[in-house]
């Protein structure tokens, strides 16, 4: 199955609240050190809406903070949630909006 999602960036507000909804502890790590915080967590956003459309489950039927969007060391995207890790995954931005694709 193929999941996609499309954020608009500025519809996103950086409150700690929805840090802590949307990003698992270490995303945060990540996300804290970041210039582009907004792409970054948009693009998170987009990739774990993307996996659970895949997954063909509800949307927020896994929280958000459990599933992890981490990089391989050459910086190419992977999502592990519940234990198994997930290779087929594509986050893009551009200008106003993050774009994710997930094949499982």
């Amino acid at each position: 199955m193929i999941g996609i999602d499309l954020v608009e960036i500025k519809r996103i507000t950086l409150t700690d609240k929805f840090i802590a909804h949307v990003l698992s502890p270490q995303e945060i790590e990540v996300f804290s050190a970041r210039k582009d915080q907004m792409q970054f967590i948009a693009g998170r956003f987009a990739a774990k809406e993307a996996f659970l459309k895949a997954q063909q489950k509800a949307l927020f039927s896994i929280p958000l903070n459990q599933i992890e969007v981490l990089n391989n060391s050459d910086g190419s995207p992977y999502i592990v949630c519940r234990g198994t890790r997930y290779e087929n995954v594509s986050i893009s931005h551009e200008r106003d909006y993050a774009v994710a694709v997930v094949e499982i």
